[in-house]
């Protein structure tokens, strides 16, 4: 294996308020809900360290210091670990706004906070070398689009389209999987630093073929609700951490 993710900026969103899950959280962001006894901050943490995951950036918002001290109190091994606050929700591009003064990497990273998908992201990086890319979205294939909205690929692995949600629109397709990788130099460059949704006002925008798709076989999983909160204890329990880690030297 390469050396991963070491070389790039990895950035959480994870700022939002967790509505759904209000009477299953007490009081908790939805970062830190309970799966299998770890908060999914650990479980985050611990797929990310298999891909060699090195400088993790946490955008928060609602109830930023409870995540911040559990990261104070759960140091990472190897992982350098840093977080930004929202002085109000910004939404997925406003966020990255925020966070985008400690970016240091050529290559950004970004994934949704409140879901998971079990792709490999070392080749979602190495797709994204070798087409050239410099914005990328990684695709998941699932039974029925009508709840996620669906994303168009051509031939060549580049989206010429992204669909709302349709419930009319039902079947197989591929759906945006909440992984996301930019160039440096791209998100200086567009209006994505200017948004506040990357979903809605960035990728729905963009023109056809400028944006990689990547797509993956990987299980796809949100934990917005309190049903897929409930069932992604078996989902994520391969990635149970084991030791509990400290910090780079």
């Amino acid at each position: 294996m390469s050396d991963g993710l070491s070389g790039i900026d990895v950035v959480v969103l994870a700022g939002g308020l967790g509505t759904r899950l209000a009477g299953v959280l007490d009081g908790a962001p939805k970062i830190l809900a309970p799966v299998r006894g770890q908060p999914y901050i650990a479980f985050l943490l611990s797929w990310l360290r298999r891909f060699g995951a090195r400088r993790v950036i946490f955008c928060l918002g609602h109830l930023a210091d409870q995540v911040e001290v559990w990261l104070a109190n759960h140091p990472q091994d190897r992982m350098r670990i840093e977080t930004v606050r929202e002085p109000e929700p910004a939404g997925t591009a406003g966020a990255l706004r925020y966070a985008a003064p400690k970016l240091q990497a050529a290559q950004v990273m970004v994934l949704n906070g409140d879901s998971f998908i079990d792709g490999d992201l070392v080749a979602f990086l190495d797709d994204f070398h070798a087409a050239g890319a410099s914005a990328a979205v990684m695709c998941v294939e699932v039974p029925d689009t009508s709840r996620y909205g669906r994303v168009e690929l051509d031939e060549n692995g580049w989206i010429t389209r992204f669909a709302e949600k349709d419930p009319a629109a039902s079947g197989a397709g591929y759906i945006n999987a909440g992984v996301y990788l930019f160039s440096r130099a791209f998100l200086a460059g567009s209006a994505v630093l200017a948004a506040a949704s990357l979903e809605r006002e960035v990728f729905a925008a963009a023109a056809p073929g400028t944006i990689r798709g990547y797509a993956t076989l990987g299980t796809f999983h949100d934990i917005g609700t309190p049903e897929s909160l409930a069932a992604a204890a078996g989902i994520l329990s391969p990635f149970l951490p084991t030791a509990p880690g400290r910090t780079m030297p």
